[in-house]
């Protein structure tokens, strides 16, 4: 099946988190290329600070981060290069503040055998409260340099 029939039978709202996820991606990576990352932080900081109430109703939240996660999968597997975790993260956490979900965007480091350093970044939207974020499990190596955002309300 090709990508264009698969993306036909994609369900309206799922067709709308695509593009979203897909021009957010394409802003992020060429932000994250061009622009200081001191100027990112303070305009995800900024974004973060004017958000709005939660729009999404509580039952709906976990659906949402799910169909977030599989949108930003999917936009970034349509691009001819693979987009960088931190832009990833980046369009992920406007994404979910943009429907008010409480979000904390992470970078951190750690340092490998051969004495060189791997950064990587990561959201987290409380959304694994049985563990099934892989994010959550690998980020437990890194040592955390930004945190940027809300913290998720814990689970109850």
């Amino acid at each position: 099946m090709t990508r264009f029939s698969r993306f036909w039978y994609l369900t309206r709202r799922e067709k709308l988190f695509f593009f979203e996820a897909y021009i957010l991606l394409l802003i992020s990576n060429i932000g994250v290329k061009t622009v200081a990352f001191s100027h990112i932080n303070s305009y995800l900081h900024h974004w973060n600070e004017r958000s709005r109430k939660a729009i999404v109703p509580p039952s709906d939240i976990k659906n949402d981060i799910r169909l977030i996660d599989v949108s930003i999968s999917r936009a970034a597997n349509a691009f001819p290069w693979n987009s960088l975790c931190l832009s990833r993260s980046i369009a992920k956490l406007i994404m979910l503040r943009r429907r008010g979900i409480r979000a904390v965007l992470f970078a951190g480091v750690k340092s490998l055998k051969d004495s060189s350093l791997s950064a990587h970044a990561w959201v987290d939207a409380g959304d694994c409260v049985n563990g099934d974020n892989p994010d959550r499990i690998e980020s437990t190596e890194f040592t955390i340099l930004v945190r940027i955002g809300l913290e998720p309300f814990p689970p109850s």
